[in-house]
């Protein structure tokens, strides 16, 4: 079913959305792919690294993305398929020449100049990639196989220290998850990804006196469409 947002997007679509077409699809590992939207009129758009862009597609349904890269003419996203969620069908079925029109970029995730660390999951693979592009960034992911979520990053060139950590029944791992992030003390902490791992770290780190700077929510369980 369409989503408000999507309709109304539709209805006002030449007021707000960018029209792009699909440049290039990139297989970066099993169940994540990157791709590359180019227009020339994303030439002169001002984007900083974190910013995000919001994808409505055919479906109506809106999609929520962090560009890893914004260059002349030309921008990438990094896309989990995990399930049957809109986003997973249309970055399944993604191909040269398709259309694909957005709204943005607009600011969502920025890191400050100091240290950071971000903690996530497969959803976060474009926000660590596109912060990545300035040094002394760290990330600890929460995923379902960390040598695919690895063999993405190393496709995709970024360069910063990623521990992943590979989940566990009843979110056992997440006590392995706010120890690495403890270890940064001192970092700008991030939190991303899904909400209930987001509100579970909270509390673990809060109690060894460690604070989030940013939290930003990706998914939640039970819920689609978070921007």
């Amino acid at each position: 079913m369409a989503s408000a947002k999507g309709m109304l997007l539709s209805a006002i679509g030449k007021l707000v959305l960018r029209g792009t077409t699909v440049g290039a699809v990139t297989e970066l590992a099993p169940s994540l792919r990157a791709i590359t939207l180019e227009s020339a009129d994303l030439r002169d758009l001002a984007w900083t690294a974190g910013d995000k862009i919001q994808v409505l597609l055919s479906s109506l349904d809106v999609r929520t993305y962090t560009p890893i890269e914004w260059t002349a003419g030309a921008t990438t996203l990094v896309i989990y398929d995990h399930g049957d969620s809109p986003g997973a069908s249309w970055s399944r079925r993604a191909k040269v020449g398709d259309p694909c029109r957005f709204v943005g970029p607009q600011r969502s995730l920025h890191r400050t100049p100091k240290p950071a660390v971000v903690f996530g999951d497969e959803t976060s693979i474009g926000v660590v990639a596109a912060l990545a592009r300035e040094p002394n960034l760290s990330a600890v992911l929460e995923v379902s196989s960390p040598a695919h979520v690895t063999a993405a990053f190393a496709a995709l060139g970024t360069k910063a220290n990623i521990d992943c950590v590979a989940r566990t029944p009843g979110d056992a791992h997440l006590a392995e998850c706010a120890s690495k992030l403890a270890e940064h003390r001192g970092a700008e902490l991030m939190l991303t990804g899904r909400a209930q791992s987001i509100r579970a770290l909270q509390a673990k780190l809060r109690s060894s006196g460690v604070r989030s700077e940013a939290n930003k929510a990706y998914w939640s369980v039970g819920k689609t469409g978070l921007d």
